[in-house]
């Protein structure tokens, strides 16, 4: 081959990628540091071989093949490499092309050892990189033929492939042209390579020959043009993407299952940690985040915000993010302003011109209706197979508006001041907090009454809403008939700060969540119950942040465990149909799937079947992310969409002649969320929240005579034998 050429074609590629890289680098090194990243290496590590290595979330049963065929070019991308390398060898040395183009060459009769090692990896690169062909073909299938509503339509995808097909082909082409040299028609060490070979039996030995020194610098050229290509679009991520996942959130302990959202930061107010104003402000993580965003939209297939049209898709966000970062990286990396004279007061002989100045975050980069439209429920990060955390970045946003700005939507003040005044976000009488009690008479914590096993959260919702002042009386009924040591704060117990902090509050969440740690320490509480998964997550993953470290159980996991140990016996038969509705806080969040379904398995008679978006897969029901205290004006509304999927899958239980959509549908995903006919039935959920957009969907959907609502407690409080 040609030194002269191959070192050329480094030195233009390796440069020019050098000095792209460069500025990517410093711009994201520019950011807010983050030294969290580099705690528990052996678990970052253990990630990197499961979910990046390993690929395990591309699999993931929503988008298995779509995954799986990425995990055929992924890995041919990683074992191609060492061949790659290869080649550029043999492009400074014909001896090198004499070694590693045949393996009948005396340096391998010398060294079988070797030889076995080589002819080994050479049957495993060529099986993978004619599996990468397929995967190519299919992805080109998928977005020319199928057309996914999850990926943007686009030129880079198309070429991006054609690098990695040629890459392929390329190699394929210039072995099979070794083995008509070598007199061969078969070689078991490149089975792929062979069929080419046999392929292009017909092509003149001459003709094969040129065609595949051709392919021998085509290839080389695809790699270095690729390699450039790559800081420049979404392919980008075969760069950061492992590095991403190796410095990903890890939960506080290890084998807890949480997302990055379920657990935000605790920022230092008294160093005025307010948020974000400006891309500035963003952690150099979050910046690594947006650049390792693939496009690939699976945050959108089950995203409510997404489904319902509102003006917030995670993938765009990361996109617009990225593309201005990118945009700016000379003023993101530039230093601060050099002042107009010198010292001494004489001006400078040539005064560096002012770094501009940057657009705020929001409004400015993004919209204000794009960060107040999140949910919080936690799909973008659960489907993202690289880790992006999407959800604590807006938070942030929202923090600064909140905080400084004073600019949220209206419907906030009212339950920002509720919350202060009075304890809870309705801004009902601190006064009234127990009165759901009736004639129950509970112990109070601290009575002289105890030891108490657990203390009852009860919830602002169990504790003022009318509806859910039911669902509190059935947890106290299981709790009484299996002989559990409990009590309650009454009065004295207030609201745990969650829709504060999710609404960007962080001061008055901080207040709420300091007081509450110090009540709960000063009385001793060491196990807490909640029926509410937003008061779980936040007494279970943040408070320990402010010292307040409790075993936390929610009601449905403690009613679970009682059914479990026979301390209750259920006897009622219920005949009904149900289905139940993943709470995000408690599912997704804290990945309590099994304990809810199996309570309501105990209950004889009752009929369980599950909507196709339940589990990881649920969909919201719209009230996370302080959203159950803002109107929502754009779009179809989330919980109307889950209604009509609850509806839909009771409707199909009876009648299968119902037509029953794909939920993930590719080309148009959340189908099953259009059903707008009639149903018999009721949905179980878990939650308050839930429990009251699922109500009001019902109601504003027509079916509150044939559909209705009940929390797990009360269904099991129900089928419960009283021994009284």
């Amino acid at each position: 081959m040609s030194p002269l050429v191959t070192s050329l074609m480094l030195a233009v590629g390796v440069g020019f990628f050098s000095y792209t890289m460069l500025w990517r680098m410093r711009a994201l090194f520019s950011l807010k540091p983050d030294a969290s990243r580099f705690t528990r290496i052996p678990e970052r590590i253990a990630a990197v071989i499961k979910f990046g290595l390993g690929q395990k979330r591309m699999v993931d049963p929503e988008e298995f093949t779509p995954g799986l065929m990425h995990v055929f070019i992924f890995a041919a991308f990683m074992i191609v490499q060492l061949r790659t390398l290869m080649m550029f060898v043999m492009g400074y040395s014909e001896g090198a092309i004499a070694v590693l183009g045949n393996l009948q060459h005396s340096f391998w009769v010398e060294n079988a050892a070797l030889a076995m090692a080589y002819s080994a990896y050479l049957v495993l690169k060529d099986v993978a990189a004619g599996a990468a062909v397929i995967g190519v073909g299919y992805f080109m299938f998928l977005r020319l033929k199928v057309k996914p509503d999850r990926l943007t339509r686009s030129w880079e995808a198309m070429l991006i492939l054609g690098f990695i097909g040629g890459l392929m082909v390329t190699e394929f082409v210039f072995g099979a042209m070794h083995l008509r040299e070598q007199g061969l028609s078969w070689s078991k060490a490149e089975p792929v390579t062979s069929t080419v070979a046999m392929a292009l039996q017909s092509v003149p030995d001459g003709a094969l020959h040129w065609l595949g020194v051709g392919s021998f610098w085509i290839h080389l050229g695809i790699v270095l043009t690729f390699l450039n290509f790559l800081p420049y679009g979404k392919h980008f991520h075969v760069i950061v993407g492992l590095p991403n996942v190796f410095l990903k959130a890890l939960p506080k302990e290890k084998g807890q299952l949480i997302s990055s959202s379920a657990r935000l930061s605790t920022p230092n107010l008294e160093k005025e940690e307010f948020g974000m104003k400006s891309f500035k402000e963003l952690t150099w993580k979050q910046g690594l985040d947006l650049n390792t965003c693939t496009e690939c939209g699976r945050c959108q297939t089950h995203c409510p915000t997404y489904i319902t049209g509102k003006p917030l898709t995670h993938k765009g966000v990361n996109q617009t993010l990225k593309h201005f970062m990118w945009d700016h990286q000379h003023e993101l990396a530039a230093k601060a302003p050099v002042a107009a004279t010198a010292p001494g007061g004489e001006p400078p002989a040539a005064a560096p011109a002012a770094v501009p100045e940057l657009p705020n975050l929001v409004p400015g980069i993004l919209s204000a209706d794009t960060v107040w439209a999140c949910t919080s429920c936690g799909w973008c990060e659960q489907a993202c197979p690289v880790f992006i955390e999407n959800v604590p970045r807006l938070i942030d946003m929202r923090r600064y508006l909140v905080q400084v700005e004073a600019a949220f939507p209206p419907e906030l003040q009212r339950v920002f001041e509720g919350m202060e005044r009075q304890g809870n976000p309705w801004g009902l009488g601190q006064d009234q907090r127990d009165e759901w009690e009736g004639e129950l008479k509970l112990p109070r914590w601290g009575d002289g009454g105890g030891p108490y096993e657990y203390l009852f959260f009860v919830g602002c919702a169990g504790s003022y809403d009318e509806r859910m002042k039911k669902v509190s009386r059935s947890v106290v009924k299981i709790l009484n008939e299996a002989g559990i040591k409990f009590a309650t704060l009454g009065k004295e117990e207030s609201c745990t700060g969650d829709s504060a902090r999710r609404a960007g509050n962080e001061y008055l969440y901080q207040t709420m969540a300091k007081g509450n740690v110090e009540k709960l320490n000063a009385a001793g509480v060491k196990a807490v119950i909640t029926q509410c998964p937003h008061c779980f997550n936040t007494i279970k993953n943040e408070y320990p942040d402010f010292g307040g470290n409790y075993k936390v159980i929610s009601h449905t996991e403690l009613i679970n465990d009682i059914i479990k140990d026979k301390r209750i016996k259920l006897s009622k038969v219920m005949k009904e149909k149900i289905t139940y509705h993943d709470p995000c806080y408690l599912g997704r969040h804290n990945g309590i799937y099994d304990a809810p379904r199996e309570a309501l398995a105990a209950i004889p008679g009752l009929e369980v079947v599950e909507m196709q978006r339940s589990k990881r897969e649920s969909f919201c029901c719209g009230a996370g992310g302080a959203r159950m205290w803002m109107e929502e004006h754009l779009g179809t509304r989330i919980n109307h969409n889950r209604v009509n999927e609850a509806a839909l899958t009771l409707k199909h239980h009876v009648d299968p002649a119902v037509p029953f959509p794909n939920a993930s549908d590719k080309v148009k995903p959340g189908m099953v969320g259009d059903y707008k006919g009639p149903a018999e039935g009721t949905v179980a959920v878990a939650c308050p929240f839930c429990h009251t957009m699922v109500r009001d969907g019902i109601a504003d959907t027509g079916r509150e005579e044939t559909m209705k609502v009940r929390d797990v407690a009360e269904l099991v409080a129900e089928a419960m034998e009283s021994k009284a």
